[in-house]
Formats: structure tokens, sequence, C-alpha cells
């Protein structure tokens, strides 16, 4: 049994100490960019050609919508979404990626899977690690 919980207990470190490393890795992209967290929070969750509403992509977010209205006004003055009222209710109002946002979005994830971490490791340990996150996430 102490076995086992020696092993949790690593298992638990190693992880952390990866997410501090994808944190590290993630800010530069970030300072790359020129995005905040939030902003590029919002450009992750959104897909090319997707436009939800103000309140499903906050809530993709995990975020209050009031909260998220002023990150959507930074990406329109950047011209990476724009937002228009939805056709079957004026009320609502549904974001959406622009070129330039869907171009920022591809480099945005493809600076976040040039991880360090994972690129040191040959491809048939990535392969054993994306498996175990699968299992576990």
């Amino acid at each position: 049994m102490a076995a086992q919980t020696g092993l949790r207990q690593e298992a638990v470190e190693r992880g952390t100490d990866l997410s501090a490393r994808k944190l590290d890795h993630q800010g530069t992209c970030l300072e790359t960019l020129e995005l905040a967290y939030a902003q590029a929070k919002l450009l992750w969750r959104l897909e090319a050609g997707d436009t939800p509403s103000l309140k499903e992509a906050a809530k993709r977010c995990g975020v209050d919508p009031s909260n998220l209205s002023g990150v959507v006004d930074q990406l329109v003055e950047r011209g990476l979404v724009i937002t228009r009222p939805a056709a079957h209710d004026r009320r609502v109002k549904i974001v959406r990626l622009t070129g330039e946002g869907v171009r920022l979005r591809r480099k945005l994830v493809a600076c976040l899977a040039d991880h360090p971490s994972i690129d040191s490791l040959p491809p048939d340990r990535q392969e054993q690690l994306l498996e175990i996150l699968r299992e576990v996430a």
C-alpha cells in the first residue's frame, strides 16, 4: 500500500512539474502572439466558422458572460473576431472568428503544441503519453 501511495504521489508531483512547464511555455506563446490569457482562451475555444452566442462562448471559457464581453471587445478591436445579433433573436450576440482570427488561432495552437517537454520524447513515447492522457483527462 505504501508503494502505491508513493507512485501516486510521484505521479502528482511530476504532473505538477509538467503543468508548470506548460504554463511557462504558454506564457511565452501568448507573449509572442501579443495575447492576454483570456483572449487566447476564447480563441482556443472558437473554431473557424463557429458562431456561438456570447453566453455559450463564456460557458466554453468557464467565465461569466459579463467578464467575457470586454475580452470580445478587445478581439474585435484587433480584427480577430466579429460580433452580430443572432438571426433567431436579435437580443442575442454571437461571436465569430475573422480570417485573421483563424490565422492567429492556428499560430496559437501550433505554438502551444510545440512543447519542449513533449518534443523531447521519441514519437512512440509521445503516443504512449497521449494514450495515458486520454484515459485520465
